[in-house]
């Protein structure tokens, strides 16, 4: 029997920086640990569409001599990644997701991946993903397994799953994602994992295909919140979230008719989060949107405009031509788009920007909004075996992600104590947009509070 190696990164990013720095452990090491357990756990889980071996330990090997010749490119260097293939590395075949060939729809090598290279990481390889990015769960392509169940095949969800599965199985220090309209946080919420989505035009999406670019956004998954944290803080401007208390803190609590009707078990950990978070010194406010009509409005531009920008990046011909090389529930989203008239595109575009601009004078008073993340737990498989069950499960799957997309909120998913009690639920916190490093330093908070406390 082969004996996994552990995670080296299982005491988080700083710890893995000052081990590193004090020779305990190299780059080297670490990235061969990762490429043992992938080369181990990767055959069943399926979360890697290429491991890029010789690659990761030429620039382990590298990163080394720097480091021993006094080079020091900071809290980030040396750490093994994995990378969703929806982003063009240097290198490395990427797919998004498809059998085709969509490399004219993705250009070369983006400046986020750019900058994740100048920080030190090692990029494993790339990571499963639903095909264009189009929704939770395919037909055709592979489904990465959820590790949140060893014995049941269920979905990751999507689709950045294969992300959320490599972190989840610890198969990587952190991974990289995209969210368009819950594609981080939602299978980092299924997945047990943590998962930022952060605020439009944070990070660029050069390098990156296309799905919705109004609302495209890069995100982070990771095991915790405070590596999420070191992450962000690296490759954005290097300000940390602070830790602060939750005395005092005014959090939104939408109603019940703001959100569609969740599964028991995940109203039972969101009532539990709410509790604790009260205890801690939170004062839960309760409020009134997504209104019913917005809901509504927020369906009607992931209906149309969403795969209207999707065809347009594939061509109405190019698509007429693959079609039925193309999953079907892909195919299902885009002949909504087919017969779209131009003036409701235009319509829907500028729906969308009049929702994001209610949001500074809604959050007036308000530290940030709390929800779970997605309404039910990880489904098996064998529940989403054909066109319908797979289109509703996407569709319910992202009914609680998609407001913040629209609404240009940035947004984390962290998981609810405790994982005994079932399949991982995850708590949805959301900031204004810009307002990254206060979600963060909320994260950070809540996530010790509802995941020390036990019923």
């Amino acid at each position: 029997m082969t004996t996994l190696p552990t995670d080296p990164l299982q005491n988080g990013l700083m710890d893995f920086a000052r081990r590193l720095r004090l020779g305990h452990i190299s780059a080297r090491q670490a990235t061969e640990v990762y490429l043992s357990r992938i080369a181990t756990l990767n055959p069943k889980l399926d979360a890697y569409s290429y491991v890029a071996t010789d690659q990761a330990l030429e620039t382990a090997d590298a990163l080394d001599r720097l480091l021993s010749s006094g080079t020091d490119l900071g809290p980030l260097m040396g750490v093994p990644v994995a990378v969703k293939d929806l982003f063009a590395v240097s290198g490395m075949p990427v797919g998004a997701g498809s059998n085709l060939d969509l490399t004219d729809c993705i250009g070369s090598e983006g400046k986020f991946i750019h900058s994740l290279k100048q920080a030190g990481c090692v990029i494993l390889g790339k990571t499963r993903t639903t095909e264009f990015a189009a929704g939770a769960q395919n037909l055709i392509h592979p489904t990465p397994w959820n590790p949140c169940d060893s014995v049941t095949h269920r979905t990751p969800g999507g689709s950045s799953n294969g992300s959320a599965v490599a972190v989840a199985a610890r198969l990587c220090g952190f991974a990289i994602g995209s969210d368009t309209g819950g594609s981080v946080r939602q299978p980092a919420a299924l997945c047990g994992v943590v998962g930022l989505k952060t605020s439009h035009g944070i990070w660029p999406t050069n390098g990156v295909f296309p799905l919705c670019p109004p609302m495209d956004t890069v995100g982070l998954l990771a095991a915790n919140v405070h590596d999420v944290s070191v992450a962000y803080a690296v490759l954005k401007d290097g300000t940390m979230a602070s830790a602060s208390g939750l005395s005092g803190v005014r959090l939104g609590v939408p109603g019940p008719g703001c959100m569609e009707a969740m599964d028991a078990d995940v109203a039972e950990r969101y009532e539990f989060s709410l509790q604790h978070l009260e205890a801690a010194g939170v004062t839960l406010v309760p409020i009134s949107w997504p209104t019913e009509e917005e809901q509504q409005d927020i369906k009607a531009i992931f209906a149309g405009m969403v795969p209207a920008e999707l065809l347009a990046t594939l061509g109405r011909e190019w698509f007429q031509k693959h079609r039925h090389e193309i999953d079907p529930v892909a195919v299902r989203r885009l002949e909504a788009a087919w017969d779209l008239p131009v003036l409701e595109y235009i319509r829907l575009t500028r729906l969308q920007g009049r929702l994001a601009a209610l949001v500074h004078d809604r959050m007036q008073g308000l530290d940030g909004i709390v929800g779970p993340t997605t309404p039910l737990t990880a489904r098996p498989i064998s529940e989403l075996s054909d066109v319908s069950t797979a289109s509703a499960f996407v569709a319910r799957s992202l009914s609680y992600t998609r407001a913040a997309n629209v609404y240009d909120m940035c947004a984390i998913t962290i998981p609810i104590s405790d994982a005994a009690r079932g399949l991982p639920v995850g708590l949805q916190i959301m900031c204004r947009a810009k307002e990254e490093t206060r979600l963060l330093s909320l994260a950070n908070a809540i996530s010790h509070v509802i995941s020390t406390q036990s019923d």
